[in-house]
């Protein structure tokens, strides 16, 4: 016996398909690893090995329809054969675009897609008369852990003139600034290049500070805050005295050493609105061991919870008139119930052994999500170190550095661009892995 949850037989009920167009999940499967290695008869061999790609946790930016994958995939991971389980909202059609055609095929969670080169992946809404395409780029590291491949890209007499540098990604483009003759400037190439560089249009005063958040520059000149998308125009966000100069970035939120009266270090301020309004931020120690001069900074997602930045700020301390390096850190808690944290001075005191010690010049970056840092006594360069414990200890990290590198007049600055490559500038010479 057959029965029927209908009112009657003549079926006239109307059905509303949704008309959204997105992907609401993107998770990668067990992956395969392909790795070398030498027996003890010195045959070479390879082997396989898995790796769980539902550990790596893929961004889903809705605004530019893209999908990628923050952290590195390990070295050797097939790109080639992956498996992915991907939801599309109210249950549309999921299609992926071939990688030599434009023409469409269904997504299948247990059939392997190539993930080698930047995929297309269509959405079609369920009544059939939308769609909306995502970019899915997965990033596998190039070379293994432990090895880095410098290349020299070019030998810059403008880079080299240059004091106190400080190197930011942004949009696609790698920029260098630092003073010179009383006034602070800059140079730019694009991340996929590193041999020609242009000079900026924009100069700013000696004191000028600059840093990046979400692909836009920020300069602070004289209490005077502007943003740029290239580095050559401005525009004027706010003006606020209080400010003394740019220090850090989070995910959500800018940092500023704050100024008193007599233009003294006097706290750290903070903005939520990228930089039209600061507000005091707290300190669990004394502002007068804030680092104001040679300052670089690194911030990280706390590997235990992703909503949770880890910025590490390090600097010399004018008021201390000592060259010796301090370490500030703060947990930035931006999940759906975040914790109230403060600015966290990080003593070394009796700790010299993996201390920073004494810095001339100074570059921190995060590399892979850890924090990285290069320091030079004034000729030669450091090795190049991270720190596991949030700035605490600084430990030899076994990457390798370009050999005989120097680093004068505090011209040693380093960031990681948009492919997750590190650059390193030192001395007018520029180093990209």
């Amino acid at each position: 016996m057959l029965s029927s949850c209908l009112n009657s037989d003549d079926d006239t009920t109307e059905y509303n398909y949704s008309k959204d167009t997105a992907i609401t999940a993107f998770t990668l499967g067990t992956l395969n690893r392909y790795l070398h290695t030498t027996s003890s008869t010195g045959a070479d061999s390879i082997y396989k090995t898995t790796v769980n790609g539902s550990y790596y946790k893929m961004v889903i930016d809705q605004l530019h329809r893209q999908v990628y994958n923050a952290d590195s995939l390990p070295y050797g991971t097939d790109a080639k054969h992956m498996l992915a389980t991907i939801t599309a909202i109210n249950n549309g059609i999921i299609l992926i675009k071939n990688v030599d055609s434009d023409s469409l095929r269904y997504y299948s969670s247990t059939d392997s897609i190539d993930f080698s080169t930047p995929r297309t992946v269509r959405i079609v809404s369920q009544d059939g008369q939308r769609y909306a395409d995502y970019t899915v780029t997965l990033n596998v590291r190039k070379v293994p852990v432990g090895t880095v491949d410098w290349n020299l890209k070019t030998t810059s007499t403008d880079l080299a003139q240059l004091a106190e540098t400080r190197a930011l990604a942004a949009g696609g483009k790698v920029f260098v600034f630092g003073r010179y003759n009383g006034r602070t400037v800059g140079y730019k190439t694009l991340s996929s290049d590193g041999a020609a560089w242009m000079s900026l249009a924009q100069t700013f005063s000696e004191k000028a500070s600059v840093i990046a958040k979400d692909n836009i520059l920020y300069a602070l000149d004289e209490g005077k805050l502007m943003t740029s998308t290239d580095g050559d125009k401005w525009t004027t966000v706010a003006v606020n005295g209080s400010l003394k100069s740019l220090v850090a970035a989070s995910t959500k939120h800018l940092y500023a050493l704050k100024a008193d009266a007599n233009g003294k270090v006097a706290g750290m301020m903070v903005s939520a609105d990228n930089g039209v309004t600061w507000t005091d931020d707290t300190l669990d120690d004394d502002a007068s061991t804030l680092p104001d001069e040679g300052t670089a900074y690194s911030c990280t997602s706390m590997r235990a919870n992703k909503d949770i930045d880890q910025v590490v700020l390090v600097g010399r301390c004018s008021a201390a008139n000592d060259i010796k390096a301090r370490v500030w850190t703060r947990l930035d808690d931006y999940s759906t119930s975040p914790v109230e944290t403060s600015w966290s001075y990080v003593d070394n005191s009796g700790k010299d052994l993996y201390a920073l010690g004494s810095i001339r010049a100074l570059a921190v970056t995060a590399y892979e999500g850890v924090p990285y840092a290069l320091k030079s006594d004034g000729s030669e360069v450091s090795a190049l170190l991270c720190s596991l414990d949030g700035g605490l200890s600084w430990k030899d990290s076994g990457l390798t550095v370009p050999s005989g590198m120097t680093a004068t007049n505090g011209n040693l600055a380093m960031t990681v661009d948009k492919d997750g490559r590190m650059w390193i500038i030192a001395d007018g010479k520029v180093w990209k892995n």
